[in-house]
């Protein structure tokens, strides 16, 4: 048996909390899965998992392998990390998570510099608005938008945005533009709903540089950002979307800013990852690619 293997396998078991996502984000067979699990509870001769055909729960004894076995693997992955060969050629599959906008349109136009540079690491992109759970997926990292409120994770602040209110010069010649936020409520808006869930998101402007959220009873609400945009530009209604998801648009003319006078202050951007674990050598080049990525673009550097 493969110790590490079966180590890694365990880890998996319990942050997954099941087989079937352990086994999914290893991609190894569920039958392979199993069979490592009781080759290591047999070589160690005690119980580390009680299984039912809906759940796995950790027995004591698994509880504190796991918390050794987690700083044993962080240990030998800074180990082969800091080989000369793995910091000069990263290789290997990293796994990481982003919103849509940033994704498709930050991230995906410039991966062919990132390959070029590190032909050997592969990508699994899982790009969305939903909310991941790191640790139960498998995820090495994620770019989040906003505040981070997943207090056991390490956040670290990569770039920020702005937003941009603004409509298409039809709608805006059909309805008029409006001169303050207050007139927004007389107006046609889209809603976007966050990846978390529950109501649209406020408008946000600033007010004698005070933030003032504006809560706005929308024609249309929408859960996906591309979608959002796409209603934008088909003069459904006027729409607040990140600058640098529109300024394509903004400079071609086929969406106008408005109330530029009170615009809010910037938001964070920030890469996330668990705490108790070691970044490879592949997670930490597609982290410091990311940085370089938004420090030099006017629209997503720190500020």
């Amino acid at each position: 048996m493969d110790r590490i293997a079966a180590m890694t396998a365990f880890v998996r078991v319990v942050e997954a909390g099941t087989f079937t996502k352990a086994a999914d984000t290893l991609d190894m067979p569920n039958a392979t899965l199993t069979r490592l699990i009781q080759k290591l509870e047999e070589d160690l001769q005690v119980r580390l998992l009680h299984r039912t055909t809906r759940s796995v729960t950790v027995t004591p004894e698994g509880a504190i392998y796991y918390e050794r076995v987690v700083r044993l693997l962080a240990d030998l992955a800074e180990i082969e990390s800091s080989t000369t060969h793995a910091r000069a050629k990263p290789s290997g599959k990293i796994r990481v998570d982003t919103a849509a906008a940033i994704g498709t349109l930050v991230l995906m136009p410039a991966l062919a510099g990132f390959y070029d540079a590190y032909p050997d690491v592969e990508i699994e992109l899982d790009i969305g608005n939903r909310r991941t759970d790191l640790i139960a997926e498998g995820i090495d990292c994620a770019i989040r938008a906003g505040e981070v409120d997943e207090q056991s994770l390490v956040a670290r602040q990569i770039g920020s945005f702005g937003f941009t209110t603004c409509a298409t010069p039809a709608l805006l010649a059909a309805h008029g533009t409006p001169a303050s936020p207050e007139q927004l409520r007389d107006l046609p808006t889209l809603g976007m709903i966050p990846s978390r869930g529950g109501r649209s998101l406020p408008f946000q402007f600033s007010d004698d540089g005070k933030r003032n959220d504006l809560a706005l009873d929308h024609r249309l609400v929408v859960n996906d950002t591309n979608a959002y945009l796409a209603a934008g530009h088909a003069s459904l209604g006027i729409i607040q979307a990140p600058s640098y998801s529109v300024r394509d648009a903004v400079a071609a003319g086929t969406l106008v800013p408005i109330l530029e006078e009170w615009q809010p202050r910037p938001n964070p951007i920030y890469v996330i990852y668990a705490p108790n674990r070691y970044l490879s050598a592949k997670v930490r080049v597609f982290i410091d690619w990311v940085i370089e990525l938004f420090e030099r673009d006017e629209y997503l550097k720190r500020r």
